[in-house]
C-alpha cells in the first residue's frame, strides 16, 4: 500500500529530514510538502494526502488557522509538528482537531510511530465508514 504524506513546513532541512526517514522506513511512501499554510490547504484538496504533518509558524500563516480551514472540509489525520511548547498552543490544536502534537527537535522513529499509529486510526474509520455504509445498502436491498 502506498501513503502520501503532505508536510506544510518552512524550514527546508525538516522536510528533507523527514522524508528521509520516511524514505527508508516506508519506501512505498510519497511525499508532497509546501512551506506555505494556504498552498497546503490547496493541497489537502488537490493531492489527497492520506496525513498531514504540520508546522505553526509558517511564513504566510498560523498553523492554528491552517488547521481550522482544513476542518471545514476534512477530516485527514494532522500531526503537528512545531517548537511551540505552551501546554495553552498544545490544548488548543487538539482540541481544534489536530490528531497529535510534537515538540521540536523531535525524534524521527517516534514521528513514525505516530504518523503510523494516526493512519492506522484512519483507516480503520474509513473501514468502518464503508462497512456501514455497504450493510446499510443491503439492509435496505434485502427490506425491499
Amino acid at each position: 500500500m502506498e501513503v502520501k504524506v503532505l508536510i506544510i513546513e518552512d524550514d527546508r532541512e525538516i522536510i528533507e529530514s523527514i522524508s528521509l526517514a520516511l524514505s527508508i522506513y516506508w519506501p512505498k511512501t510519497v511525499v508532497v510538502s509546501t512551506h506555505l499554510g494556504h498552498k497546503g490547504v490547496e493541497m489537502v484538496k488537490t493531492e489527497k494526502p492520506d496525513i498531514v504533518v504540520l508546522d505553526l509558524g509558517l511564513p504566510d500563516s498560523d498553523g492554528f488557522e491552517v488547521l481550522r480551514q482544513l476542518r471545514l472540509f476534512s477530516s485527514i489525520p494532522v500531526v503537528v509538528l512545531t517548537v511551540k511548547s505552551d501546554e495553552k498552543d498544545v490544548v488548543r490544536m487538539l482540541e481544534g482537531g489536530a490528531n497529535d502534537y510534537m515538540i521540536k527537535p523531535f525524534r524521527q522513529l517516534e514521528l513514525l510511530a505516530r504518523l503510523k499509529t494516526q493512519l492506522i486510526q484512519s483507516m480503520t474509520n474509513n473501514i468502518k465508514a464503508f462497512l456501514t455504509e455497504n450493510v446499510s445498502k443491503d439492509e435496505l436491498s434485502a427490506n425491499k
